[in-house]
């Protein structure tokens, strides 16, 4: 099955690039969805009508009986100025596939074509999720809204996210937790105004604001086992228009992120504290708003065993290695509080030139990722079926 691969090699990296050249940010993704259901529909396989403006959801049928493997990939943008020089670089100014999700997508539909090749073969129904917005972590809960697992609710899901910290060729798949659970927030400081020669006039909100942002450092450092992963960062700060006016209001952003329940509450608590006995201590009145966001992923241990057996098929046992989690967030553990599913980060690091991180303008992965990635989701159905094959 390597040489089916091969026979569409060339066919998904030019679906990769075309994508990366037209990229759309989260619930725009118009075009990127008639090119799913263009290349789904050529192969013959259905596609499912959840009244969604973006994203696809389509479904193989294997020739016999078994069960409904799911395979995920998110289809979104970012807001970002690309700087690669690459020849399919964006010609949409100011948006760019900086996180990869052109190679989620384009792998995907390489699974679908192998797996098409093989329905005769199948002994399991495959629903393909092509899922918008996951850069804001928001389009999975959408498509459950939209009734994605009510009429066909897999048994078992899988998804793949390229990391250019591994060379490619190479897979992480870790038991647990492998990514962590984030609350945005929002935090307003009222006090009063007037002019900066004046301060003894005024309640200044940016000096709170400021001993807020030193004093929340220390919910991590103090209030958190040092054994428990957590991240709480301030992201952004609007207040003030001249250089000689002191604001009434200051807000601020940010996000928590944590592997347990726990500790994401831990830190709320401790950020609800602080915030308000800062801001009084200062004469201000505070306000911390909590947006949610999605839970941990967490990899559970059937799911574990079906995944490292399909990827060392894939890459070989020296190709697999146990990884530590990320405190990055995936929307796709919204999909998991409903079905068993197992998340692998697959390498996308380039072995001849430097690799750049995630939502970078020059993150330019190895395309020799999409074969693999392809490989990796079709092996993963098969793996999971009641008699297993291999490609």
């Amino acid at each position: 099955m390597r040489l089916e691969t091969e026979k569409y090699d060339n066919r998904i990296r030019e679906i990769k690039r075309d994508l990366h050249r037209h990229p759309e940010i989260s619930f725009r993704e118009y075009r990127t969805t008639r090119v799913i259901k263009q290349e789904l529909e050529s192969l013959g396989i259905e596609l499912l009508d959840l009244k969604l403006d973006t994203g696809a959801v389509a479904l193989l049928r294997g020739k016999k009986q078994g069960p409904l493997i799911a395979l995920r990939a998110d289809i979104d943008a970012l807001q970002l100025k690309e700087e690669t020089g690459a020849p399919d670089a964006s010609e949409n100014p100011g948006v760019m596939h900086g996180c990869g999700h052109d190679l989620h997508t384009a792998s995907l539909l390489g699974a679908a074509m192998i797996l098409s090749d093989m329905r005769e073969e199948l002994c399991a129904n495959v629903l393909f999720i092509f899922q918008p917005a996951e850069e804001i972590t928001a389009g999975a809960q959408l498509m459950l809204n939209h009734g994605l697992f009510e009429k066909y609710k897999p048994d078992m899901l899988f998804g793949i996210h390229n990391v250019p910290e591994l060379p490619v060729g190479t897979a992480g798949v870790k038991l647990g937790a492998l990514m962590s659970a984030k609350n945005n927030f929002s935090i307003k400081i009222t006090g009063v105004g007037g002019h900066g020669a004046l301060p003894h006039t005024t309640r200044d909100p940016i000096v709170c604001a400021a001993s807020v942002i030193n004093s929340v450092q220390s919910i991590v450092s103090r209030n958190v086992d040092p054994r428990d992963p957590a991240v709480l960062s301030v992201c952004s700060i609007h207040a003030g228009t001249q250089d000689n006016l002191i604001v009434d209001e200051l807000t601020m952003t940010g996000s928590i992120r944590a592997l347990s329940d726990g500790v994401m509450q831990t830190a709320i608590e401790r950020l609800n504290d602080i915030v308000r006995s800062t801001a009084k201590a200062y004469g201000c009145g505070a306000e911390v708003m909590f947006n949610g966001g999605p839970p941990a992923l967490v990899n559970d241990e059937s799911m574990y065993r079906i995944a490292k057996t399909a990827a060392e098929k894939v890459l070989g046992p020296d190709g697999v290695m146990d990884i530590r989690p990320s405190m990055g967030s995936e929307d796709f553990a919204v999909f998991m509080k409903h079905v068993s599913g197992f998340f692998y980060f697959l390498g996308s690091g380039s072995r001849t030139r430097e690799n750049y991180p995630w939502h970078s303008g020059r993150f330019q992965p190895d395309e020799d990722y999409l074969a693999i990635a392809a490989q990796l989701y079709a092996q993963s159905v098969l793996c999971s079926m009641q008699k297993p094959l291999s490609l």
